[in-house]
């Protein structure tokens, strides 16, 4: 009976050790985005400015980008920026309108290009953009 209930604690124990190992690896991971600028209007389409660190693989740029609040048939675009890079913040947060918010991540001097550009549209397909790769598509910002 001891070497049952001994077992048992030792299962258990290595049960949630990799519970918990699990738990860090996630905060890890959100570890290497800092969100920066958000913008929601009233009919709750959302524009993100996010930061991430160096070495961040493409894989989980996506898998953070995917894991953002969206209303279904809304907009929502994520924008994702090297850290250390000019990118808007309150000219985001601050904007009266999807529009102006636009204006600011497409038009104002100044900013940093973003690397990644994650939309998802109304209908709910989404997109995901390496700019470096694609620098002529739509979603990336010309300078």
């Amino acid at each position: 009976m001891n070497r049952i209930f001994y077992l048992l604690i030792i299962l258990l124990c290595l049960l949630l050790g990799s519970v918990f190992d699990g738990l860090a690896a996630d905060t890890d991971k959100q570890d290497n985005f800092r969100r920066v600028g958000y913008f929601k209007d009233s009919n709750k389409n959302r524009i993100y400015t996010i930061s991430f660190k160096p070495g961040t693989p493409k894989r989980e740029v996506l898998s953070y980008a995917e894991q953002l609040t969206y209303t279904q048939r809304r907009m929502m675009a994520a924008y994702f920026y090297p850290e250390g890079s000019a990118i808007p913040a309150d000219g985001v947060t601050l904007a009266k309108s999807i529009f102006q918010a636009n204006s600011v991540l497409y038009e104002l001097p100044g900013l940093s290009c973003w690397r990644y550009a994650y939309m998802r549209y109304f209908k709910g397909t989404a997109e995901f953009i390496d700019c470096q790769q694609m620098p002529n598509s739509d979603l990336c910002r010309k300078n």
